[in-house]
């Protein structure tokens, strides 16, 4: 490979593009072992541009550090999910279901829905019963922004009852991890359960 007649920065922008968009560092290791003809000898410091196609393709979202603990009370913190649509209807014809599951105690609710619109009943259901069992109030529910936690009626009832709110942002699963790994986790016993009973991947 050759690249003759070019000055320092054009000749590191044309490698960079031509070896797979090498890093500057390996190339200056090409560089210094003379592994590549043409490539001239360059500082990293006079190199400014930026490489738009690497910007876009090349960066890497770092990991979520894990919660170093759960809510320090029962209640503190409510995280729920819905999952759905089905591909097809239950006998009794749900095809959602969502989870509410206390951060304190990882202890889950999971309640079948026809419709997702269903969230804000079944939350209040829930409440009434998870406070007059346990003597203490929700103080947070934790969800994403979909469109069944996030309306008026909702937002005026958490309001009324002092319940903050708490959303994840979208594209950022990882926020509202407990609700999720628990809905891959009923999906995955749901399907351990048929598979046991011989029953077809059409359910």
């Amino acid at each position: 490979m050759y690249a003759k007649g070019l000055k320092t920065e054009t000749n590191i922008e044309l490698w960079h593009k031509r070896i797979d968009h090498v890093n500057l560092q390996r190339l200056r290791i090409m560089q210094s072992k003379g592994v590549v003809i043409g490539l001239l000898a360059f500082e990293s410091k006079r190199v400014d541009r930026v490489c738009k196609a690497c910007q876009l393709r090349k960066q890497h979202r770092l990991p979520f550090p894990k919660e170093s603990s759960a809510s320090k009370g029962l209640l503190d913190v409510i995280q729920s999910d819905v999952w759905g649509l089905t591909q097809m209807l239950t006998l009794s014809g749900y095809c959602y279901y969502v989870t509410f599951i206390d951060n304190h105690s990882r202890y889950a609710w999971i309640i079948p829905m026809k419709k997702k619109s269903e969230v804000l009943a079944h939350f209040q259901k829930l409440k009434r019963h998870i406070e007059k069992e346990t003597g203490r109030h929700i103080r947070c529910l934790r969800s994403d922004g979909g469109n069944e936690y996030f309306f008026d009626e909702f937002n005026s009832y958490l309001q009324g009852k002092g319940i903050r709110r708490e959303f994840s942002c979208r594209h950022t699963p990882q926020q509202n991890g407990v609700a999720k790994r628990k809905n891959w986790q009923i999906l995955e016993v749901a399907c351990a359960r048929m598979r046991e009973n011989h029953m077809s991947n059409f359910y």
